[in-house]
């Protein structure tokens, strides 16, 4: 079957929302860039991500109480191994979809974008999904010394194949910016792998096995909706350019994510070889307060972003618009870490049992890794728009080498507190790279001054948090509260805003809350 019989076999669906929002899209160049639309969407993805974080929070203690924090340890080891699988299997090849869906000029082509990054995810994922299920014996001899774990190695094997079918859909609804659906099709995945995970480790007793069993059906069942509605948007259009192109632009994010990979996950081997699997499990917990800045402090605005920047990059007054957006962004993100470092001492004392509790003493420096991670997000936007994403892969090796070096140096000695400083030591070399390099090729004029100000008043809050004696849990709450209100006094008046920027942030939140009401009324009247 050719391209154009394919086609006509399956075309896609067309809607009045598509076309209106076509039409925007070309009058965007000439008109004023609406900030208020990011703050909207941001606020969407952001309220879905509180609530899928809400719901795996309250399971903690359920997930302590019936998991060791050596099963923690396994369940970590599995998931970086498959994580390593997923980069071979070309999870950054979907990065590649918001550039040339922007860069086509119909709907034709940007229909034949996402389909052809569909069928090349599910071919891929699928193959190294069965090689994985095959190679689980080798697997588990090389990361546990033993074949005990494969059962679980190839349950994990299943869900990887069944996630390639959620990629390119859930790109799909970023880049036509329907966050609402993003954010209920996410609340849906969480939800079902929850009250899966409670049947099978609560009622059934599984231990271990029922997070990977519940992972499996999870991705399996949200997998095939998603793949369904994509067709049934987009239609099968298979594209030898438009594959071409993804994988000119993906392959060496390959390389980047590998080099990612060892400089987020690979202490925990080192940790495991100096200790054993518990001390790997607690750190893990530790980590999971690192990707919590991440999934609240730049997650939500990163979704609704990344996929505009690109549009952004073609106005005159883009120099404004990304200096606006990065001084927003470490709004949410430094806010996030400050309060994360400041409350997750009681966090964990009333959410895990006493075992768990080491964990707190590493979370306050694995946060500044992720101020770091997230300014890359934003501030590597020039390296995208020249589409020499070759170039971040070298600045990721960088700091690839940069965190073996030191694993190997501080985690025998210091154990999970070497292993976080070197962290943050690796973060910072990947983020020097990606910002020197990205302004070398497109330079963008940052406002530095308002954002250090604002780290400034952070740390200085941070380090008083942490001065603060033991305190029982609420008055350590009401003490830390009034911290967090300290901060708020300082960045409104020191100068981290200006009076036109206070302005427009209030516009935004007006104009936020604003269609949160009108969505109300809507939905109150139908």
């Amino acid at each position: 079957m050719t391209v154009s019989e394919a086609a006509e076999a399956f075309p896609p669906a067309r809607s009045e929302d598509r076309q209106m929002s076509a039409t925007a899209e070309s009058a965007q160049a000439g008109a004023p860039f609406q900030m208020g639309r990011i703050g909207r969407h941001t606020l969407v993805y952001a309220i879905g991500i509180l609530l899928a974080k809400a719901v795996s929070f309250v399971m903690l203690p359920i997930y302590t109480r019936f998991l060791s924090p050596s099963d923690y340890g396994v369940m970590e080891l599995i998931e970086m191994t498959l994580d390593v699988v997923a980069i071979l299997a070309g999870a950054r090849v979907a990065i590649g979809i918001f550039r040339y869906y922007h860069k086509a000029s119909t709907d034709a082509e940007r229909d034949a974008v996402i389909s052809t990054a569909l069928m090349v995810l599910a071919a891929s994922y699928t193959l190294i999904g069965f090689l994985t299920f095959l190679a689980a014996d080798l697997l588990s001899e090389l990361v546990f010394q033993t074949p005990q774990q494969a059962p679980l190695i190839r349950l994990a094997a299943g869900s990887l194949a069944c996630s390639s079918l959620t990629i390119a859909p859930l790109t799909y609804i970023r880049v036509r910016e329907r966050s609402t659906f993003f954010v209920l099709t996410q609340l849906a995945q969480v939800i079902l792998q929850v009250g899966l995970n409670l049947l099978l480790l609560v009622h059934f007793e599984l231990g271990i096995r029922a997070v990977f069993i519940s992972g499996f059906v999870t991705k399996l069942a949200v997998g095939l909706a998603l793949a369904g509605y994509l067709v049934s948007q987009v239609g099968l259009r298979f594209s030898r350019s438009s594959t071409r192109d993804l994988l000119r632009y993906g392959i060496p994010l390959i390389g980047m994510e590998l080099a990612s990979f060892i400089a987020t996950f690979g202490d925990r081997y080192f940790l495991k070889a100096a200790a054993d699997v518990a001390t790997v499990g607690i750190y893990a917990l530790a980590y999971q307060f690192g990707f919590l800045v991440a999934a609240i402090g730049y997650l939500p605005f990163e979704l609704i972003w990344e996929p505009v920047r690109f549009s952004v990059a073609k106005r005159p007054d883009r120099h404004e618009l990304y200096a606006r957006a990065f001084l927003y962004l470490n709004l949410m993100l430094v806010t996030t870490a400050l309060a994360i470092t400041l409350f997750v001492d009681d966090v964990l004392r009333v959410m895990t049992t006493p075992a768990f509790h080491p964990a707190a003493r590493y979370v306050p420096v694995i946060v500044i890794a992720y101020v770091l991670q997230g300014w890359v997000g934003l501030q590597d936007v020039g390296i995208h728009i020249r589409e020499r994403t070759e170039l971040i892969a070298l600045a990721n090796w960088a700091s690839a080498i940069t965190a073996l070096i030191g694993y190997a140096l501080f985690i025998p000695r210091y154990l999970a507190m070497g292993a976080a400083v070197v962290t943050v030591a690796a973060f910072a070399v990947r983020y020097l790279g990606c910002y020197w390099i990205s302004q070398r090729l497109w330079r963008v004029e940052y406002r530095w001054g308002p954002v250090l100000r604002l780290v400034g008043v952070a740390v200085a809050v941070a380090v008083i948090g942490r001065w603060l004696p033991d305190l029982d849990p609420l008055a350590s709450l009401g003490a830390k509260s009034g911290l967090m209100l300290l901060y708020a006094v300082c960045v409104l008046n020191l100068g981290v805003l200006s009076a036109d920027e206070k302005g427009r942030l209030l516009e935004s939140l007006r104009s936020v809350f604003g269609a949160a009401r009108g969505g109300s009324a809507r939905a109150g009247r139908s």
